[in-house]
């Protein structure tokens, strides 16, 4: 089968290598659609996660792997063991693997479990026309939501898991930074919630209208000075809470400076580089600094919000690409032209 394989920076190889076999408790899954994700993009430009000194700590597995964790298909084989799955169900999955045995395992917290791991940068992943999961990460698609659209449930789960963390953000001001699609399934999740005003802050005005069609307002870095205008913004008090979804150091200093005394920033970036914080900015005005992992059951929220056409699926899946063009129209399209995309999804079959 043909599979885009990382082999190190910037070395994503689209080549043949075998079909997986199927295991006990685990299901194959023909891929139909993968999304290209942030942390496939860092993992392009530079390995951060994916193992290639040693073995991960659970998987055992080390470079060449198989990219790709956000994905839709249909159950072709079932393993010893595995209940309540039939073949030929349309599934999505939800890409951590994890140890089941670790304190927060078994206190339902697996996305920071001791031992985690993820598909496609832990094991071989769903860039490719086949990939065999454990059936607990499986999710079913509802009838109602295409298998294309369905990709997006992932990231969108990512959002509605922070959300959940911050807890009630009805009435609540929302500034978000970034403009990528960790940014966007944090706009999804306060609308939803409930907010009052929500405000993207980013860097190009292209994805203005597509802001403002979901109900947020939208001040680019480049033409504004922002802290002012997010003063204007919030008459005089500041953002209730604040979720950075870029990951430097300029992007966090300007969400604990955006958000008021006892604000909340939630931090959603990945940092290629450790930042300098103000801690005395932080201290003074008792604001909290939050983070999230990925998501628990989420997805399941997030399938919900597209079959309900609560996600404006059309303009956010920004273009579709085949395998044989992950690099070009994939990786090297989304590192030289980010602004002009949110999700790039590869067809697979």
């Amino acid at each position: 089968m043909k599979a885009a394989v990382w082999y190190g920076h910037k070395d994503i190889r689209v080549m043949d290598v075998p079909e997986p076999n199927i295991k006990d408790g685990m299901v194959k899954i023909k891929v139909a659609y993968a999304g290209i994700c942030g942390t496939d993009k860092h993992e392009y430009l530079g390995p951060n996660f994916i193992p290639a000194q040693k073995p991960h700590r659970l998987t055992g597995r080390m470079a060449p792997l198989i990219m790709g964790h956000e994905f839709t298909g249909e159950i072709v084989e079932i393993g010893s063991g595995v209940e309540g799955w039939k073949v030929g169900e349309r599934v999505s999955a939800s890409g951590s693997l994890i140890c089941g045995q670790c304190d927060y395992c078994k206190m339902g917290k697996y996305n920071i479990c001791e031992k985690l791991g993820f598909n496609g940068v832990s094991d071989d992943g769903a860039f490719a026309e086949y990939i065999v999961v454990p059936s607990y990460q499986l999710i079913r698609i509802p009838d109602e939501v295409s298998l294309k659209d369905a990709v997006l449930a992932e990231p969108l789960a990512c959002g509605i898991h922070a959300a959940k963390l911050i807890g009630d953000l009805k009435g609540k001001r929302i500034a978000i930074i970034g403009t990528g699609m960790i940014a966007i399934s944090c706009l999804i999740a306060a609308k939803a919630k409930g907010a009052e005003k929500i405000l993207v802050i980013g860097r190009s005005s292209k994805k203005e209208n597509l802001i403002k069609k979901m109900g947020a307002e939208f001040v680019s870095t480049g033409e504004i000075d922002v802290l002012p205008f997010v003063k204007e913004w919030s008459k005089n008090k500041m953002a209730d809470v604040v979720f950075e979804c870029v990951g430097t150091e300029t992007t966090l200093d300007l969400s604990i400076k955006a958000a008021k005394n006892t604000g909340i920033i939630m931090v959603m970036g990945v940092f290629e580089k450790k930042p300098v914080i103000d801690m005395n900015l932080l201290q003074e005005g008792e604001k909290i600094i939050m983070t999230s992992q990925a998501y628990v059951d989420e997805m399941k929220e997030a399938l919900e919000y597209i079959k309900q056409g609560f996600v404006p699926c059309e303009d956010i899946i920004t273009s579709e690409i085949v395998l044989e063009e992950i690099v070009e129209k994939g990786f090297e399209e989304i590192v030289t032209n980010s602004s002009n995309h949110i999700k790039i999804i590869v067809k697979i079959s």
